[in-house]
């Protein structure tokens, strides 16, 4: 009886220990790609984040935290991620259009319904690009500023 017990025990620490793993692994990631997809220039380098660094074992801070080494640094993250995430779905938006686009250009003739199609396409890559501009503006706006 108790070695069953055992061995259930060792199956929930090992998903435990890889849940710990993977959730590491997607945060090490999120902050080595908001590090490299840096458009405010804000962030350190890559190299600068995971280099060695060496607490003093004196005091009962850690000198190690990133918020502590690098000084508003979740904050800068969180905004390099929501700019990557709003350029790539304004892109893939823009994407989609385009092919709505080119599929209504070829019937704009054959009745209104279809001219109406096309406008409303015509309307929406305008309306894109123009959201596009702006997002691509705002690194260069916020470094002026």
């Amino acid at each position: 009886m108790s070695g069953q017990g055992q061995g259930e025990g060792c199956g929930g620490c090992g998903t435990l220990i890889v849940a710990v793993l993977v959730i590491s692994a997607v945060a090490a990631a999120a902050i080595s790609l908001t590090a490299l997809i840096d458009p405010f220039d804000w962030m350190p380098p890559v190299g600068e984040i995971w280099e060695d660094c060496d607490d003093d074992w004196k005091t009962s801070v850690n000198e190690c935290d990133l918020h502590r080494r690098f000084p508003g640094f979740w904050g800068h993250a969180i905004a390099n991620f929501a700019y990557t995430l709003a350029a790539t779905g304004l892109l893939l938006g823009l994407a989609a259009a385009v092919s709505e686009l080119r599929q209504s250009r070829a019937e704009r003739f054959a009745s209104q319904p279809a001219a109406d199609r096309y406008r409303e396409a015509r309307l929406s890559i305008t309306s894109l690009t123009l959201l596009g501009a702006m997002i691509a503006a705002l690194p260069i706006i916020v470094a002026l500023a």
